[in-house]
Formats: C-alpha cells, sequence, structure tokens
C-alpha cells in the first residue's frame, strides 16, 4: 500500500511538469557522453550542476582528459544533450536556470548551441534568433562534419529570461529560450551548453511538449522530486562559488 501511494504521489506531481533527470556533476560533457532523452514528445528536462576545472586545465576548447592511470574524470566546459526528431516533428526546446542570487541576470550568460544535420534555418526561431555558424567551436566525430550549427549568444542583451513559478518544484526559474520549430529531416538534434564561468553553476534544458508519464509509466532515472526541489532551490551551496584559483587570470 505504501508503495502504491508513494507512487500515486510521483504520478501527481509530474503530471503538470517536466519529467527531471538530475547531472549533478556535468557527466554528460562531451559528444560521445550526451545525455539522450527519450523522446520529443514528452515535456523532460536535463538539471545540470558543473563542475570546476581540475588543477593544470589548460582552457582550450577541448574536453580535458586526464593521463593514463588516474582515476580523475574527464572535464569540459560543455554540456552535451541529444534528442531524435522525425522531420513531421516540431522541435520543441527550452534553457533555463534556476531563480538563484548567483545565476541571476547579469552574472550568469552561457552560450547555447544546436548542432545537427537537419535544423531549421535560423529564421524560423523569430526574435531574437539564432546565429548560423560555418564551424562550430567544438570537434566533431566525423559522421557529423557535415552538421550546421545555430548559436544562441545570450550575453547580448537583447535575450531577457521569462521569470516563472513551477509549483512542482516550489521554485522560481528563468526561462531564457523556449522554441517550437520544424525540422527539415528525421535526425538527431545536440543541444550543447558551454559555460564561460570560473564557478558553479546550474542549469536546464528541456525538450517536449506533451506534460505528464508515458504509457508505460514513471521512466528510468528520473530524479525524485525532493531532488529536483533540491537542484531549484540551491540546496547545493557549491553553486555561485567561484572555483580555485589555477593560474594567474583565475580569481579566487
Amino acid at each position: 500500500m505504501i508503495r502504491v501511494i508513494a507512487f500515486l504521489s510521483l504520478f501527481l506531481s509530474y503530471a503538470t511538469a517536466h519529467l527531471p533527470y538530475l547531472d549533478s556533476q556535468n557527466s554528460h560533457n562531451s559528444i560521445h557522453t550526451a545525455f539522450s532523452f527519450p523522446d520529443n514528445v514528452y515535456s523532460r528536462a536535463l538539471l545540470t550542476t558543473t563542475t570546476c576545472p581540475p588543477r593544470f586545465y589548460p582552457h582550450g576548447n577541448k574536453t580535458h582528459t586526464p593521463p593514463s592511470g588516474t582515476h580523475t574524470k574527464p572535464w569540459s566546459k560543455y554540456s552535451w544533450s541529444k534528442v531524435d526528431v522525425r522531420g513531421d516533428e516540431c522541435l520543441h526546446f527550452e534553457f533555463g536556470v534556476p531563480h538563484l542570487p548567483a545565476l541571476e541576470y547579469p552574472s550568469f550568460r552561457p552560450t547555447v548551441y544546436l548542432v545537427g544535420e537537419c535544423l531549421p534555418s535560423a529564421a524560423e526561431f523569430g526574435y531574437p534568433g539564432p546565429q548560423t555558424l560555418e564551424y562550430p567551436p567544438f570537434d566533431l566525430p566525423y559522421n557529423l562534419r557535415g552538421a550546421s550549427a545555430l548559436r544562441f549568444h545570450l550575453a547580448d542583451p537583447i535575450w531577457q529570461p521569462s521569470k516563472f513559478y513551477e509549483p512542482n518544484l516550489d521554485a522560481t526559474l528563468l526561462s531564457y529560450l523556449n522554441y517550437s520549430v520544424p525540422v527539415t529531416c528525421s535526425g538527431e538534434v545536440y543541444i550543447v551548453v558551454e559555460t564561460h564561468e570560473k564557478r558553479v553553476v546550474e542549469y536546464y534544458v528541456a525538450v517536449g511538449e506533451v506534460e505528464g508519464l508515458p504509457a508505460g509509466g514513471v521512466p528510468a532515472g528520473i530524479a525524485t522530486l525532493a531532488e529536483a526541489q533540491a537542484w531549484a532551490q540551491g540546496a547545493d551551496k557549491r553553486v555561485g562559488r567561484y572555483c580555485p584559483r589555477r593560474g594567474i587570470w583565475e580569481r579566487e
């Protein structure tokens, strides 16, 4: 009986909200470890918390891979996710951050990219729209060398976030990007977030528009309501803290 009540509580909590997936260590930090959204239909969100770079990180564009024999995880300033979209569908895409003092405009403005072979034109996004890139600033595998890329430069002041309260999380969020645009063919679309911060930050990437649980019930891997609430409410005290000094240009 307790298990049934817990399931019903979870079902009711997620009936009108994004299904949350938690990445508390930014482990999806390369195209090879990109988080894969199960579909482009049900509303889902990847909740990411970044980490500080390791000592002697070269601060280039590539993912830092530690020397062999060490147990340190690779580190990157990027976060990757992907969703498979059919040619008769629209890409439903959202990006935002919890409304926390450390992440409030204008202190936190990352850059967001869409990468894929079936992306809509920049004009489809309306105003404000992304910039078309001939070459993205990160390496792509051989099978994606023909992919196009769009850049949302959120440091531009035309991107003003919309503030909204999410009752299921009992938290206020800032939404910077919220689009529903048609794609030109069937294929994978990668969503890449690049942070320019020397501190720990949080953000979410969401896809899909149908709120509620899929027919199979609670999907595997989703965060508990308590975990999602803690993330949105800033329970992680690392968020906003500057990373340790790593060189002459770094800040404490």
